[in-house]
């Protein structure tokens, strides 16, 4: 079937005709079908397989001693309350990141947060990264716009004002994202020399 499909590509810049469309759709459902088979197949052995473990741990549990018994019970407790315990301490660290994240120094939005912080406890730094990056370019644009509509300019009217070195190293946050959309060359010629 896999070389049917390589030469029917192969032959894309032929024109093919509805019958040979049509065989080739009739090939295509049919091996469609017997996939189907075999994963249903595949379905009632693992059924099975599944049943006979059941059976064998119930054969092995009858024969146990009723220490033995206690055991595998307690085994089986202390699994199940490990697990539950990474579970929970994922929560919570899941919750701390996030919290830190959206407070009021950082402010970004809660579900933001929250994918970060997942994103963070999972070890996936990209996507850390890149959710950062997407919240530091919605923050810039929102002030931004901010900006615009608190300092608006006389039409012909350009104010130029000079900042030096020193007072740029001064500015906070929010005066350096505004004074890097004013003078983004100057802005890039601060930072280079920081």
């Amino acid at each position: 079937m896999a070389n049917e499909l390589e030469n029917s590509n192969e032959n894309s810049n032929e024109q093919n005709s509805p019958a040979d469309l049509e065989a080739r759709i009739k090939a295509l459902e049919a091996e469609n079908g017997k996939l189907k088979q075999s994963v249903t197949n595949a379905s009632a052995d693992a059924s099975k397989w599944k049943k006979a473990m059941q059976e064998k741990d119930e054969l092995l549990r009858a024969k146990m001693s009723e220490e033995e018994k206690a055991n595998a019970d307690r085994e089986t407790a202390e699994a199940a309350m490990r697990n539950e315990l990474e579970t929970l301490r994922a929560e919570r660290d899941i919750a701390n990141y996030a919290g830190a994240l959206s407070a009021p120094e950082i402010g970004m939005d809660a579900e933001a947060a929250k994918a970060v912080a997942t994103s963070m406890h999972e070890g996936n730094m990209t996507a850390v990264i890149d959710g950062i990056r997407k919240f530091i370019a919605s923050h810039d644009k929102a002030l931004a716009e901010k900006a615009m509509l608190n300092n608006p300019t006389l039409p012909g009217g350009n104010s130029i004002k000079t900042v030096t070195k020193e007072e740029f190293d001064k500015m906070g946050y929010t005066e350096m994202a505004q004074f890097k959309i004013e003078h983004p060359e100057l802005y890039k010629e601060y930072m280079n020399k920081s």
